[in-house]
């Protein structure tokens, strides 16, 4: 029980806790990209929706993404039901609303509209983190680390086009920065899923509602 609780959370787990298994999350998310690189694949392809390349690695770390936030999603939304816990009903919803955006390619779909849907984004997060805190009686570190590398990712997706297409590069130059944003915005957002898929679970299976 003891190593589960090691790279699990909780609503209650602290600041150290949270950063350990965020950067758990992120270093694994590093990893993948640097072995992905190494061994001649497409790292950006793997990082990105499956349905936008032809390579055989596409979509394989944005499907672990997707994979860990329906398993999320499914977690909270057992204890949430189990417990009659509005705070865990918000993050299963968020949890689910997160993982069918990845899977279809919601948001890239609104074009101008983008903006909106993450604001509904935000606060729909801002309600989860609310609730946790409240509940818990404190700052709810887990999901405060979550949303920050989330709101960090969604930034890299909104502006880093922008910035790159305003500088004087060359081409080739300009190709490379755009592939890096991909994994500028992918690896946080991947450690975010990590520690927000770790809270759900964790508060499924280590807390009993004798506990709340």
């Amino acid at each position: 029980m003891s190593e589960m609780r090691f790279v699990l959370l909780t609503r209650k787990s602290g600041a150290s806790h949270s950063t350990v298994v965020l950067l758990i999350g992120l270093i694994a998310a590093s990893l993948m990209v640097l072995t992905l690189f190494w061994l001649g694949f497409d790292a950006v392809a793997a990082l990105r929706d499956r349905s936008l390349s032809t390579l055989p690695e596409a979509g394989l770390i944005s499907d672990l993404g997707i994979l860990l936030m329906a398993v999320a999603a499914v977690a909270a939304a057992i204890a949430a039901w189990k417990r009659s816990d509005l705070p865990l009903a918000t993050l299963a919803l968020f949890c689910c609303l997160f993982a069918v955006d990845d899977a279809f390619l919601i948001h890239e779909a609104l074009g101008p509209w983008q903006a909106a849907f993450f604001a509904i984004y935000g606060l729909l997060a801002l309600l989860v983190f609310v609730l946790f805190s409240k509940t818990a009686s404190r700052l709810s570190w887990p999901i405060f680390m979550a949303i920050a590398v989330f709101v960090a990712s969604v930034s890299v997706d909104l502006f880093w086009g922008l910035l790159v297409a305003l500088l004087p590069l060359s081409s080739n130059l300009e190709g490379f920065l755009l592939r890096l944003g991909f994994v500028l915005e992918d690896v946080p957002k991947f450690g975010g899923i990590f520690v927000m898929a770790s809270c759900a679970i964790g508060e499924a299976v280590l807390r009993s509602p004798k506990q709340e």
